[in-house]
């Protein structure tokens, strides 16, 4: 699940800012003459006929979209191709909700952030289940967003705690640059290089931390990329290279952040 900085077009997540383009999307083949319908009026069937739930729909007004295939996963994933979207998946594969973010940017193929919901507290505890590889931690929600306090291991050690966004959009660990000199790293041993965003190209130093910890639970040499602080309104990105070793699940009502080793 380890993913390395994408440098080609940008597939932004939401625009309040500036950011990595998502490339956990996955490729579905559709044909030419698939058919045209509503967007809104065939989500809220499928919605009807699967049990879940769609907020923002009303992004999806006098949209046409296609629709084809049975499977319930790919069809919805063409249905929404031209809008950014959050599909949270239960672990049995069925669909729990889906989130409408807005139309995406013109030209670039839409984020799809597959977010799997745990299964209810009553069977958290269950014979068999183990504790050992999972780690809890607390969230903040910021608009459509949730920031996690992690803390970052500079060069000799030290632990600096930072609040991060939760993105799984980004490929790999995304912090402003100006942290640099703050966890000890050399400018010397960073590797320039352009990678795309929300607002167009930008410069980016890539390195890696020693480590990265995760409550109690420590990563060694997580990859970064550090952008000008301008870039990120002064915000980091927990990305794909943290996140997609874990199966995740983010509790809303109870600002939670859960982490399961795969």
């Amino acid at each position: 699940m380890v993913r390395h900085l994408k440098q080609s077009r940008c597939t932004p997540i939401a625009a309040c800012l500036s950011r990595l383009g998502f490339s956990l999307s996955l490729v579905w083949a559709a044909s030419a003459d698939a058919a045209q319908v509503d967007v809104a009026e065939e989500l809220a069937r499928l919605a009807s006929a699967n049990g879940f739930q769609v907020t923002g729909d009303e992004h999806l007004q006098d949209a046409v979209g296609r629709a084809e295939g049975e499977a319930l996963y790919p069809r919805v994933r063409l249905l929404l191709e031209r809008f950014d979207h959050i599909i949270l998946q239960k672990p049995d594969g069925g669909i729990e909700r889906i989130i409408v973010l807005g139309q995406a940017m013109p030209g670039n193929a839409p984020p799809k952030t597959i977010i799997e919901v745990d299964k209810p507290d009553d069977e958290s505890d269950a014979p068999g289940d183990s504790d050992s590889a999972q780690i809890e931690l607390p969230t903040e929600r910021n608009g459509n967003q949730h920031s996690v306090r992690i803390s970052l291991e500079g060069a000799k050690g030290e632990r600096f705690e930072r609040a991060l966004l939760i993105d799984t959009g980004a490929d790999t660990l995304v912090l402003p640059a100006s942290l640099i000199a703050t966890l000890g790293i050399a400018e010397e041993g960073l590797q320039e290089r352009r990678v795309q965003t929300a607002n167009g190209e930008v410069q980016a130093r890539m390195g890696s931390l020693p480590g990265l910890w995760l409550g109690d639970q420590r990563i060694p040499r997580v990859e970064v990329a550090f952008l000008d602080d301008d870039k990120l309104g002064g915000n980091g990105l927990l990305g794909m290279n943290v996140l997609g070793r874990y199966r995740m699940t983010i509790d809303d009502e109870h600002d939670k952040l859960t982490l399961i080793q795969r």
